[in-house]
Order: structure tokens, then C-alpha cells, then sequence
């Protein structure tokens, strides 16, 4: 009988739960276990699986969903928001890294087009490794993690264009076929086209199809999700995002360009819409198991033992590759503005070799572009960059605090404050981290929004929100003086939840004189408490007294047998008496969203 790729695929499967659950019981992260467990079971370790075209394919589709789930958390209201730090910061990095690393290698006797794609990958950090290493430390909030996140956006919106760029620098350019040029152009088709036409005509196609995949899915993909939604169906919701990964990937590599493009693409569209937090989701889980099986292939062609043959070589180039790289950053965010302690706890975080490293060596060495034994020393050094990480990242988090030692973080002076926050923008000030601060600041984390800042004069507050990584400072939020440091002027709101009525309406008072543009939603402790804030200047203020006895009557209503669409007619009612038009409105919606 014949199974097809079934053993193949059982021992991947088998191999990976057993190795990346060692990892994990390590501390260690899961994507140096896949590399591992494919190291341990392809052709250059026990042998187990010697042809390697059989698993390419699934593995390909693991880069699909990658490519997707980035596109996915790239809104464009996030990208507007971290716009200096994204293309300002990320870009000088990925080209002045770029540039020195391709410098060095074509000093080593490399082409030219070679070192351009040597220096263009090894330009680009892990996203899948630094992003977990914040998350186990809770460190998304801080000045590093947002600093990080931009980073790793600019580096993932760059392999977007280098993906088209690497087989058109590995193909024959005497062999090669205009798309659209020659069309436009006749004269054209008369000579061989060089390398700069062929990356013309790539760049036109490329932006005619992303266009059109646009255009179409802006007008059909909102009204097929609420179609597909409607029906109340789990099965047929996730069917329809994989035919929309799927369906748009397939549709780029009609236009001869890459799967992942189109999957890219699939990304945005889908972000704009109210649909996002689902399809991200449902999608996760192919992500994570295809993903794996990427990683794995890219093990199985890793000869691990070049690591004990050329181990003084390798150990001496990735400890370039990492000076080189945290240098760059420091000099970047000292530059940029940041204090010495993050900016070498980011350096440190963010020097290792990328995944996607993996995918533009593989398309270099398959172009005939790169020879077999340099693809492998370089995926060699990659992976030894990325397995010191957690050392590195240790390392950089016990030199940032040694520096702050003798000024406490939570107790920073005006300038040391806007150092601290100079990367915010269009972000969400949060005056006072009491229970209710806490909780606003972490439904925003819950929701993958790290672009806020938090302040209180409870120095123990402070101590506590700081320790579960949250970016809060020590200060009075009255001073304006203290608001200015925290940005307030490219602030996009102020959240007032301090636990003193008296205080609470006197820094309403105090934003709304000088800043009145900038929106005020305020804590209220009653009705009379709400009101004197609204006539302070608050846009919404919210009585937790009345809420809470709302809920708690409906919960009455409830057990006495009162329908639910009832109950929720009543307390809409209520509502209407107490809040305005602007308030209720937002509130029905998030009622209808619940109920869907």
C-alpha cells in the first residue's frame, strides 16, 4: 500500500513534539529546537529522511502564513503612529548594516551581487525570537520593546521586496523574459534585457498586481466576511481566511512573483477590516506547525558538522555579525534620542541573523547564485547568532539596569523622561496606575498596543507596574511640565484614573487649558463626581458607581427570570439618560460585537 509522504511527514511531526518539548523545558527558543530536530533526522544526521523536495513544499506554505500573520499586525493606523522609529530607525539600520556587512564580505573575494544579498539578509534580526523573549519577559510596553517592534517591522516589510529581488539577481539575465517592458516597449525585445530593466519590469508588475489584488479586495473582502460571518459557522469562517491566504498567494505567483507577496498583501487587506482579531486567530495555529516544518527543512540541509570542522571560523564570524550589528543599533538610538542603558539593551536583543535569512539563502543557492558550502557556513553562523540571543538579551537587561542603578527608573527627572518616551507618538497617556490604570493598560496589551505611557505618584504603584513590564514613571500628573515630557503634545488621548476626586478634576482642568484639542476620558467614582469632570473638560467620564450598579441589577433582573434582550433594553436606557450621544454610540456597537 502506499502511504505517499506519510512516514515522512509522521516523523517530522514526532520529531518535533520530542525535541522542541526538551527546548522548552530549557528555556530555550523552539525555533533552535526545530533546526535542531531537523539537523538530528535529515540527510547530515541520522538519515532518516534523505529527500528533501518532499517536504519543501509544506514548509513553503509555513513562509505563506509568516508573511501573512506580519502582514496582519500592520495596521496602518500602527504604522502612522511609529512612523519615525519604523522608517526612520529601522530603515538607517537594515542599510547601513546592510551596507558594512556586504562591504566586509566583498572584501573577502565575494561578487558583488553576492555580498548585496549576503549584506541585504544578514541585515535582518529575528522576529520570531526577540518577539518571544520580550513576551517571556513582559517587555513589549518598555522604551526597548517598542523600540524593537519598529525595528523588526521595518526589517519584515523589507523582505517583502528582497524576496522579488533575489531570484532576479540568481537568474541568467541573457535567459531572462521581460513581463510587461517589452509589451510597453517593443525596441526591447530587439537585445537581452540587463539587470536594471528586469528589476524595472519586476517593480511594474509587482505594483500592477498588488494594486489590482487591492482594489479588488477592498471592495469584495469586508462584504465576504460579513456573509461568511453571519451564518454563525466556525468551520466555514476559518475555510474562508485560508482561501483568502491561498487564494491571493496564488494569484501573485500567476503574476511570477512569490507566494508570500501575496500572502503579505492578503495581511494588510485583512487588518483594515473589524475581522482582524478572529482571522489572526483562526490562522495561528497553521502558522505555528507550518512554520515549524519550514524551520525543520532548513535543518535537515544544515551540516551541523562544519560547526566542529570550522568551529574557530564560524564562532569568529558570528561574534562579528554581532558586534557589528549592536554597534549600528547603539550609535542609532543614541542618535535617535534614547538613553545609553536601552539603547545597549536593544543592541544586544536585536544582533543576531534572521529566519528569513534561511529563505534568501535558499533562493540564492537554488538560483546557482551561491555554492552549497558557503549557503551552509552562513546558515551555520545564523543559527549560532540566533541560539546566544537569550544570553545576549540577558546580558544587555543586567548592563542597562547596572547603568540606572543609582537614578531609579521610577524616579527620572524631567529630561530623563522625554529621553525615555522620545519614541512615542500618537500615543495614550495614562494618569495613574491603580487597579483601574492597571486594568486599562493591560486591555491595551491584550490587544497588542504597547504605544502608551503611564504615570503615578505611588512610588510602590510604580515599583509593581515596572517589575510586570509595564512602561509606567514615577511623577505628579498636575505639572504640565511632567505631561510635556511624557509627550503629551503628540499624544492621541489622556486617560485620567486617578483614585482622588479632588486631583482627578484638577488635571482635567489642567490638560484641557493647555492641550483642547486632546481628548480627556476620565474615571468618575458617582454621577456628581462624572459631571464635574465633564464641565472640567473631559470628553467622557465614566461612573464606576454606576456601571457597577447596573451590572449588578442586571444580574438581579437575571436570576428572577427577566429575558436577556430585556435586561439589555433596560440598561441601554439607563445609559442614555446618563452619558451622550458620542459615548452611547460606542457602546451599542461594542454590545452588537459581543453579541455577534
Amino acid at each position: 500500500m502506499d502511504h505517499g509522504n506519510l512516514n515522512e511527514i509522521v516523523t517530522l511531526l514526532a520529531a518535533a513534539v520530542v525535541i522542541v518539548t526538551v527546548f522548552r523545558r530549557l528555556n530555550l527558543s523552539p525555533v533552535l529546537g526545530y533546526l535542531v530536530a531537523g539537523g538530528m533526522i535529515g540527510p547530515f544526521g541520522l538519515g532518516i529522511i534523505t529527500d528533501l523536495d518532499s517536504t519543501r513544499t509544506i514548509a513553503e506554505f509555513g513562509v505563506v502564513f509568516l508573511l501573512f500573520v506580519i502582514g496582519l499586525e500592520l495596521t496602518f493606523e500602527r504604522l502612522k503612529a511609529m512612523r519615525k522609529h519604523v522608517f526612520g530607525f529601522g530603515t538607517l539600520q537594515v542599510v547601513i548594516t546592510g551596507a558594512g556587512v556586504g562591504w566586509f564580505v566583498y572584501l573577502l573575494g565575494i561578487s558583488p551581487t553576492l555580498s548585496l544579498v549576503i549584506g541585504a539578509s544578514l541585515a535582518l534580526s529575528s522576529t520570531g525570537i526577540v518577539l518571544q523573549i520580550l513576551a517571556e519577559k513582559n517587555d513589549q510596553s518598555t522604551q526597548v520593546g517598542r523600540l524593537s517592534l519598529a525595528t523588526l517591522i521595518l526589517q519584515d516589510l523589507a523582505v517583502v521586496p528582497l524576496i522579488i529581488l533575489v531570484p532576479l539577481l540568481a537568474g541568467d539575465e541573457a535567459q531572462a523574459n521581460l513581463m510587461l517592458l517589452d509589451w510597453l516597449i517593443p525596441a526591447l525585445k530587439l537585445q537581452p534585457p540587463t539587470l536594471g530593466i528586469l528589476l524595472l519590469d519586476s517593480l511594474l508588475v509587482a505594483a500592477l498586481a498588488i494594486g489590482a489584488i487591492f482594489v479588488v479586495g477592498m471592495r469584495l473582502l469586508r462584504p465576504a466576511f460579513n456573509l461568511v460571518g453571519s451564518l454563525g459557522s466556525q468551520e466555514l469562517f476559518t475555510a474562508t481566511t485560508l482561501l483568502v491566504v491561498l487564494g491571493m498567494a496564488f494569484l501573485t505567483a500567476e503574476a511570477k512573483l512569490s507566494l508570500a507577496l501575496g500572502a503579505f498583501v492578503a495581511g494588510l487587506l485583512v487588518a483594515e477590516t473589524e475581522f482582524r482579531p478572529q482571522v489572526e486567530t483562526d490562522i495561528r495555529p497553521f502558522k505555528g506547525l507550518l512554520m515549524g516544518l519550514f524551520f525543520m527543512t532548513v535543518g535537515m540541509s544544515i551540516d551541523f558538522s562544519l560547526l566542529v570542522n570550522e568551529a574557530l571560523i564560524i564562532f569568529g564570524l558570528t561574534f562579528l555579525l554581532i558586534a557589528y550589528k549592536a554597534i549600528v543599533i547603539i550609535m542609532l538610538a543614541r542618535l535617535f534620542g534614547f538613553r545609553r542603558g536601552p539603547s545597549i539593551e536593544a543592541g544586544l536583543l536585536l544582533a543576531q541573523g534572521s529566519e528569513f535569512a534561511f529563505i534568501l539563502f535558499a533562493l540564492a543557492y537554488q538560483g546557482g547564485l551561491m555554492d552549497g558550502f558557503l549557503a551552509q557556513m552562513i546558515l551555520v553562523i545564523v543559527s549560532v547568532s540566533m541560539a546566544v540571543t537569550p544570553l545576549l538579551a540577558s546580558l544587555g537587561s543586567r548592563i542597562s539596569n547596572r547603568l540606572d542603578r543609582k537614578k531609579r527608573p521610577s524616579r527620572l527627572e524631567n529630561e530623563e523622561l522625554e529621553q525615555e518616551t522620545v519614541d512615542l507618538n500618537n500615543h495614550i497617556i495614562v494618569a495613574g496606575f491603580g487597579r483601574v490604570g492597571q486594568t486599562v493598560c493591560t486591555l491595551l496589551a491584550a490587544e497588542d498596543i504597547h504605544n502608551y505611557v503611564a504615570i503615578d505618584h505611588n512610588p510602590r504603584h510604580v515599583r509593581q507596574g515596572r517589575n510586570e513590564g509595564y512602561s509606567v514613571y514615577y511623577g505628579d500628573a498636575e505639572r504640565i511640565d511632567i505631561l510635556q515630557s511624557l509627550g503629551i503634545a503628540r499624544a492621541k488621548m489622556v486617560v485620567v484614573t486617578i483614585a482622588d476626586r479632588e486631583h482627578s478634576v484638577a488635571m482635567v482642568e489642567c490638560v484641557s487649558k493647555h492641550f483642547p484639542a486632546l481628548p480627556i476620558v476620565a474615571r468618575a467614582f458617582d454621577r456628581v463626581h462624572a459631571k464635574q469632570l465633564r464641565d472640567a473638560g473631559a470628553k467622557i467620564a465614566m461612573a464606576e458607581a454606576f456601571e457597577s450598579s447596573l451590572l449588578l441589577g442586571g444580574q438581579i433582573l437575571r436570576m428572577i427570570g427577566v429575558s436577556d434582550v430585556e435586561i439589555q433594553h433596560v440598561m441601554t436606557r439607563f445609559r442614555a439618560e446618563e452619558y451622550p450621544a458620542s459615548l452611547m454610540d460606542g457602546l451599542l456597537k461594542v454590545g452588537n460585537s459581543d453579541k455577534a
